[in-house]
């Protein structure tokens, strides 16, 4: 039977201001949409099953700079365009995208957790099949109805019998099929393809790979337990598969995108010790960032595992320095306990922080609404300094469809609207809701968090000017500074390790040899220097980010709109 089909998979670009995120600065895709074009790249009928990233593209592009659709479909017309509907900063762009592969007569198919939680929006701009959920095997399930001996077609009678979608009927009224039963084993899953993505403008700047997904915890910003529930994960095996494919094809940077790469703690050390134990078998370069909790600080094993397996930075969502915050938020921890872990994994790893500022108080009278923005940057600028983070990210709080805390703040009626705040301001540099109800004034707010983010890698003002791009501290480390750091690392290293000699003797009714106390310092005086001096290239790479960043936000009028919207209200009352 000849081979007809052909699917493509689309990841939207970001806004203009958005790709000044660090985190667009990362090349990575997500990982969600490639698993799902992966069950389906031998398809029965399917000819060519490929992907781009817009935001990582190097392919034909349009008169406006963008990716030239016409041409790709003039190519190589597909039959069924997938979108990654995940990001809510990027739906917009998404929808116009959908809006022209309808007109060139294809079928449009969405998921991820924006169009999961509105899909009759995206059902009303361009999207024929919104997919709830998982989407790896309800999208055999769709090519089974919409392909019939190699012609698509809408066939809506037969899609009412797939469950876990959305569409809208003949006479265009909303269909809901049901709730889908997650994938219990995702080990029979095919191992995604990041091979399928095309027109690739530059390598991965690490590898994504997902074990596992979902979350034990219930943090009222976040949508991940509400979509795919509690954790679950594939083998070690299927993992460690995944490591040894992209090692094989030259990459050595990887990072694992589970929201807590420590939720099942057994399965993330056999992992970590296979990773390990290949890596040195085969002599290969491997570095790896990982997402946990603060408390992977509790579990000594785990921690030896994962330096074994080459972690060198953690990616920890401390999301914020005040109690009454964190008890908001559900994250069932404290301040006391987040300083305390980040310390003793700062001795292992290098740590990203991951901040949410003037999180939305409840209407309980919570402690926190009483803080005003001054006093929580204080709170923050403390904590920074006292839990040995080495890099921060800190963005208002964006209450993301599907949410507990867009629900909440939807009941309060304090969500400003659309035609003010667009889907593509939900990256956390946008101020997305009404604060006044905390006590707390738009304005500052909305400027606070970039002050912070400003202070921290740019300096104040003096710095920023004789300073500029860390020139100064480049030619210190560069001449007498190396010797003078070194001495002084070594030298409390040195002290430390003599009073831990002193407290095992003491204690543990044990010596340690005296040749530790020598060595042992010189080797970790050496990693406290390199952890200086990757902190200060970050920072000024990080540096060059934030102006953009900046000058982006200030380029825009989301400002005056704040001013006219609240001053004016104010004013009025």
């Amino acid at each position: 039977m000849k081979k007809e089909l052909t699917i493509i998979g689309i990841i939207p670009q970001y806004p203009q201001h958005s790709q000044h995120n660090i985190y667009a600065k990362i090349k990575m895709p997500p990982v969600g949409i490639l698993s799902v074009i992966s069950q389906i790249n031998n398809h029965l009928h399917c000819k060519e099953v490929y992907a781009i990233d817009e935001n990582n593209y190097n392919g034909p592009q349009d008169f406006l700079g963008l990716p030239d659709h016409s041409f790709l479909q003039a190519r190589q017309p597909a039959q069924l365009a997938l979108f990654y509907g995940g990001m809510s900063n990027s739906i917009p762009r998404m929808f116009s995208i959908a809006g022209q592969y309808k007109g060139f007569g294809a079928i449009t198919i969405a998921g991820g957790s924006h169009v999961d939680a509105l899909p009759q929006e995206a059902l009303h701009s361009g999207i024929d099949i919104v997919v709830h959920g998982e989407g790896e095997e309800t999208i055999k399930e769709l090519l089974a109805v919409l392909v019939d001996n190699g012609d698509v077609a809408l066939n809506r009678t037969g899609l009412a019998q797939v469950t876990g979608i959305s569409f809208l009927d003949e006479t265009g009224a909303y269909v809901f099929t049901g709730k889908r039963q997650p994938i219990r084993d995702l080990n029979v899953l095919v191992d995604t393809d990041l091979t399928l993505v095309k027109f690739l403008k530059k390598r991965w700047s690490a590898v994504p790979i997902n074990r596992g997904r979902g979350c034990n915890w219930n943090c009222e910003f976040c949508v991940v337990n509400r979509q795919y529930g509690s954790y679950k994960s594939a083998s070690v095996e299927t993992a460690l598969r995944q490591v040894i494919k992209y090692t094989d094809l030259g990459y050595k940077n990887f990072f694992f995108t589970d929201d807590n790469f420590a939720q099942n703690p057994a399965e993330a050390i056999a992992l970590c010790k296979g990773i390990g134990d290949y890596k040195r078998k085969f002599r290969k370069k491997i570095d790896i960032i990982v997402q946990v909790r603060s408390e992977a600080a509790e579990n000594d094993e785990l921690l030896e595992a994962m330096r074994w397996a080459g972690v060198t930075t953690l990616a920890i969502g401390y999301e914020s320095p005040i109690n009454e915050e964190l008890r908001a938020m559900r994250k069932g921890v404290t301040v006391e306990k987040l300083i305390a872990r980040s310390k003793k994994l700062s001795n292992y790893f290098y740590l990203h922080g991951m901040f949410i500022f003037g999180y939305p108080a409840r209407n309980d009278g919570q402690k926190s609404a009483f803080f005003t923005i001054k006093q929580r940057a204080k709170y923050f600028k403390k904590f920074f300094k006292k839990s040995g983070i080495d890099t921060i990210q800190l963005l208002n709080a964006v209450p993301l469809p599907g949410s507990e805390l867009r629900a909440r703040l939807e009941s309060e009626g304090r969500i400003l609207p659309l035609s003010m705040v667009g889907w593509d301001k939900y990256d956390g540099l946008f101020l997305c809701y009404d604060p006044r109800p905390d006590g707390l004034d738009a304005y500052d707010l909305q400027n606070m968090p970039k002050i912070l983010m400003k202070k921290r890698y740019l300096g104040g003002f003096i710095s920023r000017k004789l300073n500029y791009g860390n020139w100064l501290n480049w030619v210190y480390i560069a001449t007498i500074g190396f010797p003078i750091q070194f001495v002084e690392f070594y030298f409390r290293r040195f002290i430390r390790n003599l009073l831990e000699k002193q407290r095992a003797k003491n204690v543990l009714h044990d010596d340690l040899p005296l040749h530790t106390i020598f060595t042992v310092p010189l080797a970790n005086a050496w990693g406290d220097i390199k952890r200086r001096w990757r902190n200060l290239l970050v920072k000024t790479y990080a540096g060059v980010t934030i102006k953009r960043w900046l000058k982006a936000y200030y380029g825009s009028d989301y400002n005056s709109k704040l001013r006219r919207l609240f001053i004016g209200n104010k004013n009025a009352k």
